[in-house]
Parts: C-alpha cells; sequence; structure tokens
C-alpha cells in the first residue's frame, strides 16, 4: 500500500483522508501535516486515527498530496527538495508544469468536490507532462476510490471545475427552495430535506448509469399534461436552462475569459 502525505488540514483535505479511509486504505498509511492550526491537526489524528508529523520528509511517502491555500503551494515545492514522490496539488489555479518545473517530478493536479468524504465525489485530474502512464495510474486509481474522475487540461479545467466542484451549491440552493413545498403541508425540516435529496441522489444514480438524452429521461416521468409535465413546464416558461448555463459560464469565467455568454 502507498504511503500518503496530506499537506494540510481543511476542509478538502479531511473529506479525501475519510473517504480514503472508508475505501479501505489503514489510516497508519496516510500522515498529515499542518503549519497553521496544530489543534486541528491533533482533532483529525484522534477523530480519524492517522499519522501526523510536524517536519515531513516528503522522500519517505510515495504520494505527497498538497491540500494548503493556492498561494501557499509553490513556496513549500520550492522549499522541499524532492526526489521520489508523486506530487498531487487539489488547489486551485496551480498548474502541473510549475510543479514539475520547482520541483523535478511528475505532477498532477487534481479537483475534486467535497462530496468525495462520502465516495461519491467528481475530480478532474489535469496531468503534468512529465507523468508516464504509471503516474497516471496511481493518481487515477487513488481519486477512483472516493468517486469518478475525469481527464482535464488548461482548456477544460475552470469548466470543470465549474461543473464538479461549484455545482454542489447550486443543488443545495435548488434543494434550499423545494423543501418549502413540504414543510408548508407539515414534514419537519430535515425530513422534508432528506425527501428532496434521496430523489436527487436516485436520479443522479439513473443519470450515471443512462445514456440517454435527458429530454428522454424526462419523458419516462413526464406523462403529458400530468402533473410532472405541468411542473416542467413551469421550469421551461421560467427558463431554468438559461440560469443554469448562466451560472455554471459565470462560475467557470475565473482567471479564463474563453468561456463566455453565447
Amino acid at each position: 500500500m502507498n504511503q500518503l502525505l496530506m499537506v494540510g488540514a481543511g476542509s478538502m483535505s479531511e473529506a479525501l483522508v475519510r473517504g480514503w479511509i472508508d475505501s479501505g486504505i489503514e489510516p497508519t498509511h496516510i500522515t498529515m501535516t499542518n503549519r497553521s492550526d496544530r489543534e486541528r491537526l491533533l482533532f483529525l489524528q484522534d477523530e480519524l486515527g492517522v499519522q501526523i508529523v510536524e517536519d515531513e520528509n516528503v522522500n519517505d511517502y510515495d504520494i505527497v498530496v498538497l491540500a494548503m491555500q493556492p498561494d501557499g503551494v509553490m513556496p513549500y515545492v520550492e522549499s522541499k527538495e524532492w526526489k521520489t514522490p508523486l506530487l498531487v496539488s487539489v488547489a486551485a489555479h496551480i498548474e502541473p508544469s510549475q510543479l514539475e518545473e520547482a520541483s523535478g517530478l511528475p505532477a498532477v493536479c487534481a479537483m475534486p468536490n467535497t462530496p468525495v468524504a462520502y465516495r461519491s465525489g467528481m475530480t478532474g485530474l489535469w496531468f503534468g507532462p512529465e507523468t508516464d502512464e504509471a503516474d497516471r495510474a496511481k493518481a487515477t486509481s487513488l481519486f477512483e476510490r472516493v468517486g469518478r474522475t475525469a481527464v482535464t487540461d488548461a482548456k477544460t479545467m475552470s469548466a470543470f471545475m465549474a461543473a464538479a466542484g461549484c455545482s454542489p451549491a447550486f443543488f443545495y440552493e435548488i434543494v434550499g427552495a423545494m423543501t418549502p413545498v413540504l414543510t408548508d403541508v407539515g414534514y419537519d425540516e430535515q425530513t422534508a430535506r432528506q425527501i428532496v435529496a434521496q430523489a436527487m441522489k436516485g436520479s443522479a444514480e439513473l443519470l450515471s448509469h443512462e445514456t440517454r438524452k435527458t429530454n428522454e429521461l424526462i419523458a419516462d416521468v413526464a406523462a403529458p399534461g400530468g402533473p410532472t409535465d405541468r411542473g416542467v413546464g413551469v421550469l421551461r416558461e421560467r427558463n431554468l436552462a438559461d440560469v443554469m448555463a448562466s451560472a455554471l459560464r459565470e462560475s467557470a469565467k475565473e482567471d479564463h475569459e474563453s468561456i463566455e455568454e453565447v
């Protein structure tokens, strides 16, 4: 089993570690370090059973995952002498070629979303030019333990980040808009949310196995003139498709002017 070092102990780092442990990786194979909050590091050691270290030797590990704030990534890489590990960054706006130039090692930039904690994540993998087939397989295998992966690059990463990283907030917004309809008729808020969330989860599972177009899937549920059909009609009259596409394009704009309204 690979020895894994997590540099950083924020929410994404914790989500990944929880997912990896749930997937069968022994906590003793995961070491965490964190410069800014020793108390949180001790909490995660107690909570998850991982190893912690204050002064790490990066070359003691097979994979080093950089999970700190983006502005700390390059200074950290430049401060170390790298010899052996595969370098993986989960910080936004870092390119693998930058990591490779600074470290002299193959590098991967990964963009997971927080559902990795429940092994239902979606991770974009941007492979550096120095990675070989074995490096790519190692990174892919690691992140497929906590969900699904897609290959990204300089052209596609910002759109991927919006679709996979930002969109959970959009879905939470939808759930928040739907639950009052249930609480208004007597359900408590938690039950109402679970009803909507489970319907969303089941629909997502069906989508992951289906190849038919979404309009065909809607037709399976929406008998002409029935309640579903009427509800879908409201969504279309109010241009939900335009609203969602505009939200996604807005989230994808950051630092990338190539993705614009059409």
